[in-house]
This record gives structure tokens, sequence and C-alpha cells, in this order.
């Protein structure tokens, strides 16, 4: 069964097993009796000169009286369940807050239609969390990176942080969509971490517009293939994740002499294959698993190269662990420069907890 077919019989499965509401119930069951009592009537004519008629079964007190009343008394409960829920729901949702983080760098947000993507998924108030930095970005490269995280996105790690804890969680919904450089997407995952359900979107390159990592989609059960580039002989190790290009992993070697250097790849390197978020959570915990079985094995610091969509940054950067793994810098691609990884973001982590910037220069990281 192609993928397609798959994704349509998800969401009639969907439709079919979800919870009814009790209005809709009565409702329902109530215009059933109705429709039954009408269609009890008898029917009277002629055809060709002969008497015709056409009907049910005779009528009794209980079919022709009893029946249809309880049907319109269970109509207007009905309808009254559904106006009071409608009421009661539209009360509480504007009580809530979506707490929308939105990252414009690479290309910029406004006026993609984002907010209106969370508003169809979402009910409540937008709480906007706006990070922007499309002034510090010319032909693809940031100007001043590490000037840029101190004073922009370290900032918003503090407003996050603190809009998060503060108010009633249950009241709180968190979004994230943007088009931030990599090392500053991870971040933001490890920011968000579990600390609230994150409904993630991403840019549709196809159909030019958000669409929403979901459940809904069917997962292809594509893994990783992992393999060994260089053997690891010290505490550092290098690990790659390919998911929407294949790295080019002879500039990884030339970049980290001396490291070892594990490659995490899907053999399918798409830009429409992260849209389900069941694969996204799975693949995810199997980076989260392998980053933890480097911790086991005496590694200190994981020097972190990913090629994949935003969406699924941000989802890696939350899985990870910042109290019982081992320091992770996340490096920024620049294909025209001498030096293709010249910096990188520390992951919060037990000895960055504030997290650090990081460049490496002839192979070796200055924090």
């Amino acid at each position: 069964m192609s993928l397609f077919w798959k994704e349509q019989l998800s969401k009639v499965i969907d439709y079919a097993t979800r919870q009814k509401r009790p209005g809709v119930i009565m409702l329902a069951a109530g215009s059933a009796m109705v429709v039954r009592n009408v269609w009890n009537l008898v029917f009277t004519g002629t055809f060709r000169g002969e008497s015709l008629s056409i009907g049910t079964a005779e009528g009794n007190v209980v079919s022709d009286y009893i029946v249809p009343i309880i049907g319109l008394l269970l109509i207007f409960a009905g309808s009254s369940l559904l106006i009071m829920g409608e009421r009661q729901a539209h009360k509480q949702n504007s009580r809530k807050r979506i707490l929308l983080v939105t990252g414009s760098g690479l290309r910029t947000t406004t006026g993609t239609g984002l907010d209106k993507a969370v508003q169809a998924m979402l009910k409540g108030m937008i709480q906007p969390q706006e990070i922007d930095i499309t002034q510090r970005i010319r032909d693809g490269v940031v100007i001043e990176p590490e000037m840029t995280f101190q004073r922009q996105i370290l900032p918003a790690k503090d407003n996050i942080t603190q809009s998060l804890s503060s108010g009633d969680k249950e009241m709180t919904q968190v979004a994230y969509g943007g088009f931030l450089p990599v090392p500053f997407t991870f971040f933001l995952g490890n920011v968000l971490d579990d600390k609230s359900d994150v409904t993630v979107f991403d840019w549709d390159r196809k159909d030019e517009k958000w669409r929403h990592i979901s459940i809904n989609h069917v997962d292809d059960e594509e893994n990783f293939i992992s393999e060994t580039i260089c053997v690891p002989h010290s505490d550092e190790i290098v690990l790659v994740v390919s998911f929407s290009y294949r790295v080019n992993i002879e500039q990884v070697v030339n970049s980290f002499p001396g490291l070892g250097i594990e490659h995490l790849y899907l053999e399918n390197n798409k830009f429409d294959n992260h849209w389900s978020l069941a694969k996204q959570r799975r693949l995810s915990m199997e980076f989260a698993e392998r980053v933890k079985m480097y911790s086991g094995m005496g590694i200190r610091t994981i020097h972190l190269i990913m090629s994949a969509q935003s969406s699924v940054v941000l989802n890696f950067g939350r899985r990870y662990d910042s109290r019982n793994m081992s320091d992770i810098i996340v490096y920024q691609f620049e294909q025209s420069n001498p030096n293709p990884y010249p910096w990188g973001v520390y992951g919060l982590s037990h000895r960055h907890e504030n997290s650090g910037f990081a460049t490496r220069e002839k192979g070796k990281v200055e924090a």
C-alpha cells in the first residue's frame, strides 16, 4: 500500500474512532427517532384506476406519539449541550495563551501565514516570541554570530523560560516555526525541552505554506543507517546526521582531523521526508540513545553536524538530556568558507548551564 493511501486510511480510522461528544450522540439519536416516525406515514394514491397504498406497519401510541416526543426532547437536550459546550470552550480558550516562538533569519516568517496556521490548530491568544536575526545574515552567512547569539538568542531563552514558568501551565501552549541556523534552532529545542508539549510547524517548499508536523502523517518507517568513518581515540567524537541532505564526509574529516567520526544517515535524503511526527519522535529518540551511549563510553564532548529540516533540528534538540549527557557543540555549515564549520553553540548541559559560543580554527575549538 502506498504512503498516500496509508495516510487516507489513517484519517478514516481516526475519524471513526474519535471520542463522540454526548450532545452529538443525543442529537443524532433524537433525529433518528423523528425521521423514523416520518417514514412510518402511509402514502395513498391511484395507479391505472386502482387504489394504491404504500406504507409501513400500523402505528400505535408508542410509535406515533411517545417515540417522536422523546426524539424531540433528545434533539433539544443535545442542541442545548452543544451550545453550552461551545460557550464553555470559547470562555476557556479566551483564557488560554499560545507562546508562539518564531525565528526569522535564513528567511523571514512575517507575512507567511504562520500565525493563521497556528490558530487553525490551537485555540487561545497568541503571545509572540519573535527572534529576528535577518539583519545579521548576508548571503546565507551569519555576520558576527557570537554577538548575535549573546544579544538575541540568549535573551530569547530567558524570555521563553520565564513565560513557561509563569501562569497556569495547563493554560499555556507552545508552538514553533522558523528559519534560523541549525545551532540556534537546536539550542531553542534545548530550551523548550520537555517543559511543555510543543506543536511544531515547518515550511512546505512545494506548496509554499506552513504545515503541521502531525501524528496523522504516516511514518514511512525509514531508519538511520550507521557508519563509522574514523574510530575515536580520545574523549571527543564527531556525530554527523544526514536527514534532508547528505553531508560531505570528506569536508568533515578535513575539518576535524584526528577525531572519531560517526555518520547517521537516511537512505532517501529528501525535502519532504519529515512530516510524520511519529517518525521524528522515533528518530530523535534513536539520536538520543546514540548520544547516551557515547556518554557511557566516556566521551566528554560531541561535535554535532546536522543537515536536516528546521522541525527535525528542533525536536532533536528537545531530546538532548542536558543533565546526564556529554557536552555537545552544534555547528554551522558555511559551504563557501575555507573552514566549512567555523562556529558552533554549546547545548545546555551540566558544564554549560547557560550554553556558550565556540569557534573552530585549525582543527581546534576555542570557547
